[in-house]
């Protein structure tokens, strides 16, 4: 067996299709012979658990990267490289766990669970209160089932989302199905202890873990192919009551009632791109299904709205990064995606037939409607208790942004972008009258200089953007929210950062060009002003979109654009000497 470890980021794009797309054929291939452990590297403990690979194995930050033996895999290398890699090491017979300090400990505090049919490696997730249980609804023959589950266990996450939804549909409320969350070391523990009883050892336990009468299914598998002619059998023989060896998971089952509404939550930022597709799809699921109420609450501008953030995140152990995100009975998601719509509309088909707790209970008062504006709401932030919380549109998971404390360098990058547009005028008027600043001869060489900035701020964005990691954002506005925007890329392919990088290299062969080979003198210049002018004229759209239309500041993209600028001046002037 080989055992292995990747980190991952929820906000890397390629880091979903990593482990969305590109390793499970890699899983299936070595089925039990490959174990991964997928951690967050976002979460406290993964966050320390990554720094310390990172430091073990001498490596910059970058994710996915994935830890087999004494090799780490990064980048487009990992899914090439990764199944010669288990070969090898199957050969010599396996490997454990890479030697990442603090491992051991985290394995021991997680207990990793095995599910036994595929060999997959199921970490615990986060603490999330457990859910209500509502009553039932209709006398007569009627179904209880209890099934143990681990958020982020994919056979869990399968049979919530496909087998399940289908049979609440057909048998309503003959079928009564406990979800119960395997969160703490306790609840491990217990799953062990119940597993024992019906002949299981810990080897072969894993959720989904199911068990319907005296019957227990364990994996998706078995779930799948024996439930429905369980149910069918229960049901002729007059229903079935809850096992009598999970009673005591299920707190008063006949008496919780059920919430009349089913409440969900959105925490969403003015300007994120992804909020602005999540809110009216989830407006439109609640006109789909009786009883469904939506509450939504803007948390980058509205400070009252953080701290209720802050204290949702808190009651599910987590803590609040990225906007949208929702809350819907027992289970959070964030961000927004195609893949998640189905997810969400299952939750609320099944909040809607059976009943869900209301995630906000205890935290967050029933809310006042609040009018929905049209446009974003442009009153400035207030710390009052008694305002509303502001509705207003905003689909990538954007970070949220830090509260009130810190600049949102509108007013700077405003300042540029009248500066840029008074340099780009100037030029105009210069080279039609023939005249400009006479400026001395070594300010030529300032060229160079700048444009070696240019290219590092460049490549820095570049790998921002590339690699999909946070970027370091300065005093000054939010570049992560401007790189995750839709306009981070142009026509959705090109990283504009590379577009840059290119776009500095080809000022800085003009620049060698007219220094170094003199016939081509002047159209050296002459391509270098070009440039430099379309430079400008490009940041200074980017600067618009930036300023009106993400509606977030990128400190990186405003130091390119005075460079852009000053280059241009410089190669104004060059100009003019040339064809003086």
């Amino acid at each position: 067996m080989v055992r292995a470890v990747l980190f991952t980021s929820p906000i890397c794009t390629f880091c979903r299709q990593i482990v969305e797309r590109d390793l499970p054929p890699a899983i299936e291939k070595f089925g039990g012979q490959l174990q991964i452990i997928y951690i967050d590297v976002e979460t406290p403990d993964g966050e320390k658990l990554y720094e310390a690979a990172l430091t073990a194995f001498n490596l910059p930050r970058s994710t996915p990267i994935i830890f087999v033996g004494e090799t780490a895999l990064g980048g487009g290398n990992l899914t090439p490289q990764l199944p010669a890699l288990v070969e090898t090491y199957l050969a010599a017979g396996g490997k454990d766990w890479p030697a990442i300090p603090g491992l051991d400990e985290y394995l021991t505090t997680i207990q990793m669970m095995v599910e036994p049919i595929t060999g997959l490696p199921i970490a615990a997730a986060s603490p999330t209160p457990r859910p209500k249980i509502p009553a039932s609804i209709e006398a007569g023959p009627v179904v209880h089932a209890v099934m143990l589950w681990m958020e982020g266990c994919p056979h869990c996450e399968e049979v919530i989302n496909t087998v399940l939804p289908p049979l609440r549909e057909k048998y309503g409320a003959q079928l009564y199905l406990h979800l119960v969350e395997v969160v703490t070391l306790d609840d491990i523990k217990r799953l062990y202890e119940i597993s024992a009883g019906y002949g299981f050892t810990k080897e072969q336990t894993g959720v989904p873990f199911l068990v319907i009468g005296e019957t227990p299914l364990v994996g998706s598998d078995q779930i799948r192919t024996q439930l429905p002619a369980l149910i069918e059998q229960h049901l002729a023989q007059g229903g079935t009551g809850l096992p009598a060896a999970l009673h005591s998971l299920i707190p008063n089952p006949t008496t919780t009632p059920a919430p009349e509404k089913t409440m969900v939550y959105i925490f969403w930022g003015d300007g994120c791109p992804h909020c602005e597709a999540a809110r009216p799809f989830l407006r439109k699921l609640a006109d789909s299904y009786p009883g469904v109420e939506i509450n939504e609450y803007e948390v980058w501008y509205q400070t009252q709205n953080q701290a209720l953030f802050t204290k949702m995140a808190a009651a599910y152990g987590f803590e609040p990064q990225f906007v949208p995100t929702i809350f819907i009975g027992n289970r959070h998601w964030e961000g927004f995606s195609e893949e998640l719509k189905a997810e969400l509309e299952t939750a609320l088909a099944a909040c809607a037939e059976t009943g869900c707790p209301d995630a906000g209970e205890g935290i967050i008062s029933t809310p006042t409607a609040t009018p929905v504006p049209d446009a974003p709401s442009s009153s400035p932030p207030t710390d009052s208790p008694d305002s509303q919380p502001a509705i207003s549109p905003t689909a990538i998971p954007a970070r949220v942004k830090p509260a009130e404390t810190r600049d949102n360098g509108f007013t700077l990058a405003m300042v540029i972008m009248l500066g840029m547009a008074a340099a780009l005028i100037y030029s105009l008027i210069a080279l039609a009258a023939g005249k400009t600043f006479a400026i001395p001869a070594w300010t030529d060489w300032l060229i160079p200089a700048l444009i070696v900035i240019g290219i590092g701020v460049a490549a820095y964005l570049s790998y921002v953007e590339t690699q999909a990691v946070a970027a370091m954002c300065g005093p000054v506005g939010d570049c992560n929210a401007v790189q995750s925007s839709s306009y981070a890329k142009l026509f959705g392919l090109l990283p504009v950062g590379v577009f840059g990088l290119f776009g500095y290299f080809g000022l800085l062969a003009a620049w060698l060009v007219r220094r170094l080979i003199p016939r081509a003198e002047k159209l050296a210049a002459a391509g270098f002003l070009g440039m430099a002018t379309f430079a400008v004229i490009f940041s200074i759209y980017l600067t618009y979109l930036e300023l009106f239309v993400i509606k977030a500041v990128c400190l990186w993209c405003l130091t390119s654009a005075v460079l852009v600028t000053l280059l241009l001046l410089l190669g104004l002037s060059r100009l003019r000497s040339n064809y003086a």
